[in-house]
């Protein structure tokens, strides 16, 4: 048996289900979403399920079909779920029937959806939940871990809150783009649920995230091509959590990278977007990644970093004449250029206009 409890709980939520792997899948994510709420316990073994549930009540029990007698709604529960793999809502006197491949976002809708109506639990958002009804102090940000912004790293603190797709991107090389893009998915992640992909060649593991994962971004893209109609719980079980934030361990081979077909990138962009409950997803975008003008394009906003230096300035022209000339213009008009660094100011250029106004097309 797997628990999550949390202090000052007392909420009964239990989980039982013979595909292990699923179970457990769901059980992350049903016990982060509901974390504030209940306390969480997951079987794998129906019996060992009865025997708890003899000492006391559930508020809510979501159970395979495949545990036979023991779906049949026979325990003292405030809500009943079935997992079942046929599509469909259907609410009978055994319990609710919950299609097992749906989206994790339309799981969590469900439940909340009936257990609402009982009990009166859940009707906060997110936010309320977890007690992030304002910005967090300087004291909790310390403790939390956030990246404070140092003296020549770029300004995020004024930056708006823009949902959707976010790519970060730049022909400068080596000018803190990876500690902006963290910087500033970091500060929206205290509002707003928010994932972060590194889609680099070298993305620097071991340095900017946490090393030993046994799955990066090859192995969902690889669960993609399964057709799996559980796919959004798949991701959300490879997500790891740092400072406020998830984000999927990168591919630690260029050459596993470079290999990605553009419209490969671009399903996997559609997927996470349709599928999984992310308001915005930042991408931190390299040289390697195929289609790099496609995802730019898919992007509702585009950071472009750059520094005041001939040989830099050189490549901003150099990247803004591709784009124009292979016909993608409509990327200049998304961009916000930051300027970083000390470097020296181009003659009659003003920082301050780079920083908040967009690339002219």
């Amino acid at each position: 048996m797997s628990e999550n409890k949390i202090k000052g709980v007392s909420g009964c939520f239990v989980i039982c289900d013979i595909q292990k792997e699923y179970s457990e899948h769901l059980f992350q994510i049903l016990s982060e979403q509901f974390e504030s709420e209940y306390q969480f316990h997951l079987f794998h073994d129906p019996q060992k399920m009865k025997d708890f549930l003899e000492k006391g009540s559930a508020e809510i029990l979501v159970i395979g079909e495949e545990c036979g007698n023991e779906a049949a709604g026979t325990y003292c529960a405030g809500k009943k779920f079935i997992l079942t793999g046929i599509p469909g809502e259907k609410d009978g006197p055994e319990g609710i029937y919950l299609f097992r491949y749906q989206s994790a976002e339309g799981m969590i809708k469900m439940i909340r959806k009936y257990a609402d109506s009982g009990n009166g639990r859940g009707r906060n958002t997110r936010k309320e939940r977890t007690g992030m009804t304002h910005e967090p102090s300087a004291a909790q940000r310390r403790q939390e871990g956030y990246v404070r912004e140092k003296r020549g790293e770029v300004r995020i603190r004024d930056e708006p809150l823009v949902r959707g797709m976010i790519g970060i991107y730049s022909p400068v090389h080596r000018i803190g783009k990876t500690k902006f893009a963290l910087r500033l998915g970091q500060k929206m992640a205290r509002q707003i649920p928010v994932l972060y992909l590194n889609l680099e060649g070298y993305s620097g593991v071991g340095h900017y995230f946490q090393d030993g994962a046994d799955k990066d971004l090859g192995d969902l893209l690889y669960f993609l091509k399964q057709e799996r109609d559980d796919w959004g719980l798949k991701l959300a079980s490879m997500a790891v959590r740092q400072n406020g934030m998830d984000y999927i361990f990168p591919m630690k081979n260029e050459q596993d990278l470079r290999s990605v077909r553009a419209e490969e990138w671009i399903r996997l962009l559609d997927m996470i977007r349709e599928k999984c409950l992310y308001e915005v997803i930042i991408l931190d975008l390299g040289d390697a990644v195929c289609g790099l003008y496609d995802i730019l394009r898919k992007c509702d906003r585009i950071y472009t970093l750059y520094i005041c230096e001939g040989a830099a300035e050189a490549k901003m022209e150099q990247y803004e004449e591709n784009l124009r000339a292979a016909g993608y213009a409509d990327i200049l008009a998304k961009t916000v250029k930051k300027r970083v660094g000390k470097g020296n100011r181009s003659p009659g250029r003003s920082e301050e206009k780079d920083d908040k106004n967009r690339t002219a097309v």
